[in-house]
């Protein structure tokens, strides 16, 4: 356990006027208590739509008075994980924690995190009926967005994984083989080299040209063979020591037109000229879709990029793949050293590709840099 996170905490708590928070199972559990071996279940957008209890009844979950006191409480299947730690356990079991619970519950306002939140309601109002209970799943995001050098270093090296987890599966595609076969091959390396879990479902969408299969460009038959003028839209993240990548690129099977090769060159600048213009401590995230835009432009392809109402450009990155603050024109959040985000301009050519780039980048003293460094002049993928 760190202990300036349980500080940082407290002094949220304070501002908040919460008597004590609650946590199951999940980010900000981990993040916390600092147990980033202890596998949880998550979801590609746990933070954004998984706004509802990811398991029923709690198996394990904290709880943090305003005064510092913290405390585990957990069923027979995790304490001898939780019974050595710097930090007072109690062993129980889903239909006994408010028997074990209810001598520590001090005050009349208690925040819950979204793990278990419908359990946990019925667990305080059965202890006291008074206590009022709020939403506090986001509460940590303003400290929990700031990584210290533990989690920088998961980050790169998750980074520098999936970079070398897609060149691999990249020199091991064939003509014939189906989309849903390329991305088992992204669900192999991460096997055979003892990554803990994927972020989410990887994709590798084929749009073959004048062969468009849907109208929706998010939709891929994953059964459709490789073949010659197929676009190929990567969005790829593993997740090892207890921090997720999340990577994604368009690359192209064959000699593409060359509208296409202009407008991923376009789209690869516009990404770097961002990173380049970030001034950490000054530019703000809502700024970042329109620095994108104005090199994508002078390039002759600004109409062509996605998303000009909501500017959405992506989302930071850490013990979730997506975590606050969001990229986009909505969020008014100021970049600062130790934030480390996901970047992901995209584009769609009707009848040719769905065009996609996406790098983490860190937030350092004085600049930004790219944690992913896949080739970006790879663009064509030879017969």
């Amino acid at each position: 356990m760190k202990q300036q996170r349980i500080d940082n905490t407290l002094k949220l708590m304070e501002k908040e006027e919460l008597d004590g928070v609650i946590y199951a199972l999940g980010a900000n559990m981990q993040y916390l208590l600092d147990c980033v071996d202890l596998y949880w279940q998550r979801t590609c957008m746990t933070n954004i739509v998984g706004r509802m209890s990811a398991y029923l009844y709690p198996e394990v979950f904290l709880y943090l008075k305003n005064d510092g006191d913290l405390r585990v409480f957990t069923n027979l299947h995790y304490y001898n994980y939780f019974k050595d730690k710097p930090y007072p356990v109690t062993l129980s079991y889903m239909d006994q924690f408010e028997d074990a619970l209810a001598p520590y519950v001090k005050g009349k306002k208690i925040g819950l995190g979204y793990g278990c939140r419908d359990y946990l309601k019925e667990l305080l109002a059965a202890i006291d009926p008074k206590i009022e209970t709020v939403d506090a799943e986001d509460l940590l995001w303003s400290i929990r967005c700031i990584k210290d050098e533990d989690e920088i270093a998961k980050l790169k090296a998750i980074a520098k994984f999936t970079d070398e987890a897609v060149a691999w599966t990249v020199s091991n595609f064939r003509p014939g083989m189906t989309q849903i076969e390329a991305e088992n091959l992204l669900i192999k390396y991460g096997l055979d080299h003892g990554v803990a879990d994927l972020s989410f479902p990887p994709t590798i969408g084929f749009k073959t040209q004048n062969h468009i299969t849907s109208a929706d460009v998010e939709y891929y038959d994953r059964y459709t063979p490789l073949v010659a003028q197929t676009g190929m839209a990567f969005d790829v993240g593993y997740m090892n020591d207890g921090y997720c990548s999340d990577w994604g690129r368009t690359l192209y099977y064959g000699k593409a037109p060359s509208k296409i090769k202009d407008a991923y060159k376009a789209l690869q600048s516009g990404q770097v000229h961002m990173v380049e213009s970030i001034v950490p401590n000054k530019t703000n995230v809502n700024e970042l879709y329109g620095l994108v835009k104005a090199k994508v432009t002078e390039l002759g392809f600004g109409d062509d990029l996605r998303f000009p109402d909501s500017e959405s450009l992506g989302h930071q990155i850490g013990i979730d793949c997506h975590e606050f603050p969001m990229v986009n024109k909505d969020y008014d959040y100021v970049l600062r050293p130790g934030m480390v985000f996901a970047s992901e301009p995209k584009m769609f050519f009707k009848d040719e590709c769905y065009m996609r780039v996406e790098d983490i980048i860190l937030i350092k003293e004085d600049h930004a840099e790219f944690l992913t460094n896949f080739d970006r002049d790879r663009f064509e993928i030879e017969l």
